[in-house]
Formats: structure tokens, sequence, C-alpha cells
């Protein structure tokens, strides 16, 4: 299939470069080669003491090696590893810049990443048309007949995970000795969704029964680093504006990747699938028949969801709302499936968040999870997500798949 990128795309590979490895130039930004440009100096007399004293105690301006190299009339672009064009102001003193994923210094896309998008949009079809707690209990209870009794208390597997979360969380609080991880909340609804598995602790994620181990999504190859640019990101949302900068693919951008399903892999494992998506799959007819086109259809609806809910609150833009909604208006008639990746997407895109906050008792869960926190421990925000980031205008992340 063909990626193209709408907006701004970052994918961090966890580094950041710092003011010791930039050099700001007119409408561009050169990532130094710091050992080849250390080599140049101390050959042309400056003493490495000087240099190892300016590296620990940077001046106020923290571009160091631009001193050296505008003072000495040395050539940039001979002690640079690659160049960045400049999408925004670039901080005047110091800056910080978020790496893309690369692979031997050229970007690409992880699978995982991609994979990861596909992932959150199927569970969101899946609890959308399947979850009703009827159609839970009866999958579940093949595995755990207490865990089926107990969605069976609840209108529907979302508003059951809710309400779990919530007596997770205050038993946690109640109980010293008893310990809840929050970063694994999402665990019993995957097990349920995907595929489980009972240990003493209960039911669990099975890997071996998820349909979606037949779905391939492989790296992206390396593409030419001139389709990086740095991007200032600002944050929108913030009480004050604190500028981010990202190394991101620019828009326009086309590579190819590889999505494919292994249905006969799917057709010849049918009997260690259990969970509720091969359940919803089984409704529809022959699941290895079926799961490319339910695949899909879920992208499909869930980032169309996540379009609305967006120009629903394109307010929050502020300033920007305008911009924001002219964007999604210019991708609306793009053939193909459109869906969103990477930093920067925001919370909604990687949850299923537009599932969530319909529950009656979402509010409180929030509460309990702190999500939305304002700065300073004050309190939640009235609104959240409270922030958004937006690259030269564009709301982040945007591709397209044909």
């Amino acid at each position: 299939m063909m990626l193209r990128i709408l907006s701004p795309l970052h994918i961090g590979n966890g580094n950041e470069l710092t003011p010791l490895d930039l050099y700001p130039g007119d409408g561009v930004v050169y990532v130094l080669d710091t050992e080849k440009l250390m080599k140049k100096l101390t050959d042309m007399g400056v003493s490495l003491e000087e240099i190892l004293y300016l590296l620990k105690n940077p001046p106020g301006d923290s571009y160091i090696w631009k001193g050296y190299i505008d003072e000495l009339g040395l050539d940039v672009r001979e002690y640079s590893l690659y160049s960045l064009p400049v999408r925004g102001e670039v901080g005047k003193r110091s800056m910080t810049v978020k790496e893309f994923m690369k692979v031997n210094g050229r970007p690409y896309i992880p699978g995982s990443n991609l994979k990861g998008a596909l992932r959150t949009a199927i569970l969101y079809k899946v609890l959308g048309e399947c979850g009703d707690s009827g159609t839970a209990m009866k999958v579940v209870s093949r595995t755990d007949k207490r865990l089926a009794e107990k969605i069976g208390w609840s209108g529907s597997l979302a508003e059951f995970y809710v309400d779990y979360l919530l007596e997770e969380l205050k038993k946690a609080e109640s109980q010293r000795r008893y310990r809840f991880d929050t970063k694994k909340a999402d665990d019993l609804l995957e097990a349920i969704v995907f595929g489980m598995e009972t240990d003493r602790r209960g039911v669990k994620y099975e890997p071996k029964r998820d349909p979606l181990r037949t779905l391939i999504v492989r790296d992206s190859p390396p593409i030419g680093r001139r389709h990086l640019t740095l991007y200032r990101v600002d944050v929108i949302g913030n009480p004050q504006p604190i500028p981010i900068w990202v190394e991101a693919v620019e828009p326009g951008t086309a590579l190819d990747v590889e999505i494919k399903v292994k249905a006969e892999t799917l057709r010849l494992n049918a009997g260690h699938f259990n969970g509720l998506l091969w359940e919803c799959l089984k409704d529809l007819g022959e699941p290895w028949k079926v799961f490319e086109g339910f695949l899909w259809e879920a992208v499909d609806e869930f980032h169309g969801d996540l379009v609305r809910a967006e120009l629903d609150e394109a307010r929050r833009y502020r300033r920007n709302a305008e911009k924001v909604k002219a964007f999604y208006a210019s991708i609306q008639g793009y053939g193909g499936h459109i869906l969103r990746l990477g930093w920067g997407s925001g919370w909604l895109a990687m949850t299923i968040g537009l599932l969530l906050r319909k529950e009656r008792k979402w509010e409180s869960l929030r509460k309990w999870l702190g999500l939305g926190k304002k700065p300073r421990g004050s309190g939640l925000s009235r609104e959240f997500p409270k922030t958004r980031r937006l690259a030269d205008g564009k709301p982040m992340g945007w591709v397209v798949l044909r």
C-alpha cells in the first residue's frame, strides 16, 4: 500500500538533539558532526581545554559551536551530518529537538506504530458493534464464568470496564497491600476483546488467541532525510506558551508500507481464537474471509468519528480554530483510508476515549486516574484533553493509506 503524509508526522526514537548538536542558520538548522568539528578546531589551534570548559559551562547563548564557526569562517555544511528546513521560529538562544525514528540515519515508519493505530480502531469498532453485555457475557463465560456474571450487571462492556476500574482504584487506596498498576489499566479489556486465558489471578491477555497476530504490518523502507523538517510545535491550551521542536516528515511525502492479513493462518487456527473480536467476525461470516474488510471499516469509522470530534471541539484550538477546520475540510476528499498516528496525535486518537467519555461515571474515573491535572496539582481541568498540538497550524500525524 501507499502511505501519504497529510500533516507533519513525528515518531520519536527517544533521543533529543541539544544546542550542542545544532547550528541555527537562515531558515535551516544544521545537525553537526561534533567529532569532526572538534578535530578541525584543535587543528586550527583552539585548545581542547577551552572547548571542554565551554561544553560544561555554556554561555547565555548555548549554540556554542556557532561562535567558533562564524569567527573562524568555517563552512558549516562541511561539518554537518544533515540539515533541516525550518517551519516556525527556532529557539533564539537554545532549544532541544526530538529526533525522528531512523535506521542508518534515514527516517522510517515502524510497523508497530502503524499496527497500533489499526488495533485501536478495531477495539473501538468491536466495543461499538459487539460490546453489549449479553454478547460479552457469552464470550467470557467460556473462560471465566464469575467475570461473565459481573459483566452481566452492566449494559455494555464499556460500562462494565469503567465500573471495574473505579472499583480497583478505590480498593488500592483503601487496602495498603493491594496494588493496581494504572499503566496496565486496559489489560483486562484487551484480553476480553482480542483473546484470553486464565491463571491464578484471573483473565489475562493471550497473544496466541488474538486474531491480530495474523495481521502483518512491516516497517516502511527508509526514506531520504530531505523529507525531514524541523517544526516548532505549539501546545494549545497551556497557561503559558511552551514551544516544542521536533523532526517530522513533511506533508506530501509518500512511501510504501506492507499491510496484509494471513487469511489461511486465520482459518487454520480458528479453534484458538476466543475473544469478542472473533465473535464479531463470526457474526459476519467466515472470519478469514471478512477480517480484512472489517479492519478497513474499523479504520474509517474510528477516524471518521475522530474528525467529527475534532470539528465539534475546534474552538479549543482558539485563534487557530479556522485553520484547523480548513485542514479537516481539505482531507475529506482523499480516496483511501485516513488515520492518525505518532506523537502529538492526542489522547483521543490513541485510546477509546471517544467511547469512554460517553459513560455516566467517566468523570469520576477521570478524577481517580488523574487525567487532566492542572499544573501544581490544583485539581482537574474542566475540559479533557485540555491541550492540543499544532505544527505549522496543522493537527499532527494524519496520513492516508491507499
